[in-house]
């Protein structure tokens, strides 16, 4: 607890005040794309990974943190695979999820070997999430098989360590996501079908939105159903700061004979236990389906919505975010949107069916910031950028920007506030500057991995930033 408080006093300022400064919009879709791109996440050096198909084969971009190309390729792969998620792994490479099976890639995107669901079991159940866990493991969920849900774990060689399922008592159980917990275990959330009145187990239109914590092995440690008599279903999941989740989904808004055409965002927020729950419900339009989330810089969140409306905003996204600055957006650029994931910066980055990302800052605003820093134009401002990449091992590179000829000192400070690092960057004319820093301390001693508060100050100006050094 003094560590906390003592770092709370000696930054006050940092807590839920991250100013992002790189937005863009870019539409990177490649031509006959079929697809949008559901699986897009950051990368360690500020870029992104973006997965799509193109003509019924695997497309995988990297992007720079402008939003521009560094690489892409295309993967003959049998059938049709899908893209349903993306991650970096923690050799540098990356792990594809999509409906027939996973693929491993390296930093360049050079393949180095695949899976396919079919391999997992002797049916045709589908991949929906990737995550890689802490112990090094990857874990793929997705159903159903057999009538259940399925999680498989690889190790890093693609080797099938274990598969599990869950479920099972009527058709087409499912997971739709998988996180790691802050206490290593694994979470994940999907549907679980369930019965009427008169059938005991019904195919369409009968789900609970379903929430299953596992320890490292599969085994489970409690498991719950949230919904009504007709039809729930999660999306994604994300865990908040108290150790609850916060889990979106849909909800069938009227009888299942129009749930079709009428369902409505279904929020739910449960205790570390899985207990306690608290339902929401949201609708924009007659069929709105809440497909991603994310946590927030001020201990909120945000959630993304597709939304069928009538015209004219037929297609489109609803954006929703609580929290001390809570707002409600509409989107329709580029497309009815896809996925939503935080950045380090503390904005978002969005994914379009259309093939159009959006990176925003905090609030979803976007501005030609990219443009202006990659092109070294007259920075409007003095700027602190994120720096990159972050966590790091064993140097990191902080860039800022002056809009003025003057002087720069750069400090870096450990969690309790002390100082550990001055450096006097020199005089300095107008435009952007990098400084690397190599994780040693003003006696050139390596410091411990942790969080590191680091400032820029010029002229009376002075910007703060966050990074993590891993050890």
């Amino acid at each position: 607890m003094r560590l906390i408080i003592l770092f709370y006093f000696a930054f006050p300022f940092l807590f839920g005040q991250i100013n992002p400064l790189i937005t863009f919009s870019r539409n990177i879709a490649p031509e006959n794309s079929c697809g949008g791109f559901q699986g897009v996440k950051q990368t360690s050096d500020g870029g992104y990974v973006i997965a799509g198909c193109v003509d019924d084969k695997v497309w995988v971009a990297k992007l720079d943190p402008y939003g521009d190309k560094e690489w892409e390729n295309i993967y003959d792969l049998p059938n049709y695979w899908g893209s349903n998620s993306i991650i970096q792994t923690s050799d540098g490479g990356y792990l594809y999820a999509g409906w027939r099976g996973i693929m491993k890639l390296d930093s360049n995107g050079g393949f180095e070997w695949k899976k396919t669901s079919s391999g997992v079991a002797n049916t045709f159940p589908y991949f929906e999430d990737v995550i890689e866990h802490s112990n090094g493991n990857y874990y793929v969920v997705g159903g159903p098989v057999s009538d259940k849900a399925h999680m498989a774990k690889f190790s890093p060689d693609g080797t099938l360590l274990k598969r599990k399922y869950y479920g099972g008592n009527c058709d087409d159980d499912k997971f739709r996501a998988i996180i790691e917990t802050d206490d290593n275990m694994i979470l994940m959330v999907g549907g679980k079908t369930h019965g009427n009145s008169q059938y005991p187990c019904s195919f369409e239109w009968y789900n609970d939105l379903w929430i299953v914590k596992t320890n490292r092995g599969g085994r489970v440690l409690w498991q719950r159903e949230y919904g009504g008599d007709y039809y729930e279903e999660a999306h994604d999941v994300v865990q908040n700061n108290d150790g609850g989740f916060t889990i979106i989904g849909e909800k069938c808004a009227t009888t299942p004979s129009n749930c079709n055409n009428n369902t409505k965002v279904f929020l739910v927020t449960v205790d570390e236990s899985g207990q306690n729950s608290q339902n929401q419900t949201f609708q924009n339009g007659g069929l709105t389906v809440g497909v991603s989330i994310a946590n927030t810089v001020d201990s909120g969140i945000a959630w993304l919505a597709s939304k069928n409306a009538n015209p004219p905003d037929y297609h489109g996204s609803w954006i929703k975010k609580s929290g001390p600055n809570e707002q409600s957006i509409n989107i329709t650029m580029g497309g009815i949107a896809e996925n939503l994931e935080n950045t380090i910066d503390g904005g978002f980055i969005i994914g379009t069916y259309g093939g159009t990302i959006h990176k925003t800052d905090k609030d979803f605003n976007i501005g030609e910031t990219a443009d202006i820093i990659k092109n070294n134009s007259i920075p409007k401002s003095f700027m602190l950028l994120y720096n990159y990449p972050n966590p790091f091992n064993p140097e990191t590179t902080i860039r800022y920007s002056i809009n003025f000829d003057g002087n720069v000192i750069i400090k870096i400070y450990n969690m309790v506030g002390e100082l550990i690092k001055k450096v006097d960057h020199g005089y300095r004319n107008t435009g952007f500057h990098n400084f690397k820093w190599d994780g040693l301390n003003h006696s050139n001693k390596p410091v411990p991995g942790g969080v590191y508060i680091y400032n820029a100050q010029s002229d009376g100006n002075i910007k703060y930033g966050k990074m993590l050094l891993i050890k």
